[in-house]
């Protein structure tokens, strides 16, 4: 990691600056984004690109409920806009917030930003932002990917199986196999296909890409 922050370090101008983090869904965005900002010896600020996702009611309204985690599925332009503000100086942001226990954008709740040294964006979008500073990707072999969502699932599924108000309550109930078996076609419906479609080809786009082996730990750094 020790020359990705050098990288990093080497674009920074003593202001502000962006570094946007992408890959497939389960990939370890999150994880990756927090560990890169403890080496950051500055402030940082890491947001998700799921805080800029339309609400529910606004995807279904225009019909693309089911491609929820598209390009078309965010408000970009707010993203884009949110850079813009710290970019020329502005000292606190607000921004929307993504409620993983409702599945949606919080109707009632946001997130105040201090203008951090540095902002992490990370998200299987952020490679689509123009105007980010640094741009890395994350990849894997995609049987590895793919093991990682349905662990993924299955956990955060389970830890709900109490929990009438969850919507993942119901899931909780039907029998594993059956329900691995939807949590897959769930994947190849839609995840595969932003991979595939919009996700892999902004690897393109990154000065550097990051391998991680199967267990989640870096292979390879290559930086362009």
């Amino acid at each position: 990691m020790d020359g990705l922050v050098q990288a990093i370090k080497q674009r920074y101008n003593d202001t502000f600056m962006s570094v946007a983090i992408a890959g497939s869904v389960s990939v370890g965005k999150s994880t990756f984004a927090q560990k890169l900002a403890k080496l950051l010896d500055v402030r940082v600020s890491v947001i998700s690109t799921d805080d800029f996702l339309m609400p529910n009611a606004v995807l279904m309204a225009k019909g693309i409920f089911n491609q929820k985690g598209f390009p078309q599925t965010y408000n970009m332009a707010a993203l884009a806009q949110l850079i813009k503000q710290f970019e020329a100086g502005e000292l606190l942001a607000e921004i929307p917030c993504y409620a993983q226990e409702i599945a949606d954008i919080h109707p009632d709740k946001k997130q105040r930003i201090n203008r951090p040294d540095i902002l992490i964006i990370e998200g299987v979008v952020a490679l689509q932002l123009e105007q980010t500073d640094f741009k890395i990707y994350l990849d894997a072999d995609l049987i590895d990917i793919k093991s990682w969502y349905l662990a993924r699932t299955l956990e955060m599924t389970a830890r709900s199986k109490n929990d009438p108000t969850s919507w993942r309550y119901q899931y909780a109930q039907m029998p594993i196999g059956q329900f691995s078996q939807l949590v897959m076609k769930v994947w190849d419906e839609t995840n595969q296909v932003n991979l595939e479609r919009y996700i892999r080809p902004s690897c393109a786009h990154a000065d550097a890409v990051v391998k991680l082996d199967k267990k989640h730990d870096i292979e390879t750094i290559i930086i362009k």
